[in-house]
């Protein structure tokens, strides 16, 4: 009986969402999600950059940062060539009002660096997720695409945000380093979200089949459950729009693997609704 009012709440702020009119009230914090892997070549940055354009598209203020500081590559990917990057920001050289380039309507990119592994640094990566977390009340979201891999500066990333998306594919040696990963961000990062996205999937079954094999193996030795929030197909669109430096979901809006992912940006989109609605009851 006490809890009826909070799912008349809840039930109203979906109905809102699927409206497009929901926002949060007064001044809040944006919701950090980490997009990691724990190899690379599954299409890591192709989802974090489709994500944030699905998420804009459904009017939804995006902050997307290339965390990775040292082989960047989501300037090449949208065809920009910004002048100044992460490591300006890193270094204390720049804020990172400077920085940001607004790439589409409600979307800005904060563009990673190349080649600087090792260089001097005045930000650590949670002071650098907060500051862009803080810096605009009118950011939904603050999408981290962070390097490849299990190393300290990834999961450092990873420990500052909300929640995490560890993208794989059904190949083995994908699915055992999307184990790493997993392994890796329990152990170090054990406050953040995590779910599971298979990307690139050729057939259904054999996605579903391999995200079987990856579950029961985090639920035996790890004792964690990881669920899986996405599956997105082999889409030969996708290629295409890589070799053409323009997200697939912007060229192609209505091919599968933009599909899927409006249906990942709508997923993750009512599931912050539902997890603010809690914390607010």
């Amino acid at each position: 009986m006490h809890e009826s009012p909070v799912i008349v709440d809840q039930a109203t702020r979906l109905r809102e969402l699927a409206l497009g009119a929901y926002r949060t009230g007064g001044s809040r914090r944006s919701h950090v999600l980490a997009v990691c892997s724990g190899k690379g070549g599954v299409g890591k940055s192709t989802v974090a950059l489709n994500l944030a354009f699905a998420l804009s598209r459904n009017g939804r203020s995006v902050i997307l940062v290339d965390a990775d500081e040292n082989l960047a590559n989501l300037d090449v990917m949208l065809g920009v060539a910004p002048s100044l990057r992460l490591g300006h920001v890193l270094r204390g050289e720049r804020d990172v009002e400077d920085v940001l380039l607004e790439v589409a309507p409600l979307l800005r990119l904060l563009p990673g660096s190349s080649g600087e592994a090792g260089a001097p640094r005045m930000l650590r990566p949670r002071q650098l997720v907060e500051m862009v977390a803080e810096l605009d009340a009118r950011a939904d979201f603050v999408i981290v695409d962070t390097g490849a891999g299990i190393a300290p500066t990834v999961l450092e990333y990873v420990r500052a945000a909300d929640e995490a998306f560890v993208v794989t594919n059904s190949e083995p040696t994908a699915i055992m380093d999307a184990y790493a990963m997993i392994k890796s961000i329990v152990r170090e990062a054990s406050t953040t979200r995590m779910s599971i996205v298979m990307n690139g999937v050729a057939r259904p079954s054999e996605a579903d089949g391999a995200a079987q094999k990856l579950q029961t193996a985090l639920r035996h030795f790890l004792r964690v459950e990881v669920p899986v929030v996405g599956s997105i197909p082999y889409d030969p669109q996708v290629l295409r729009s890589i070799a053409a430096q323009d997200p697939v979901l912007r060229a192609k809006p209505n091919s599968s693997a933009s599909l899927s992912l409006l249906a990942l940006a709508r997923r993750l989109m009512q599931q912050t609704v539902i997890n603010e609605v809690r914390i607010r009851s």
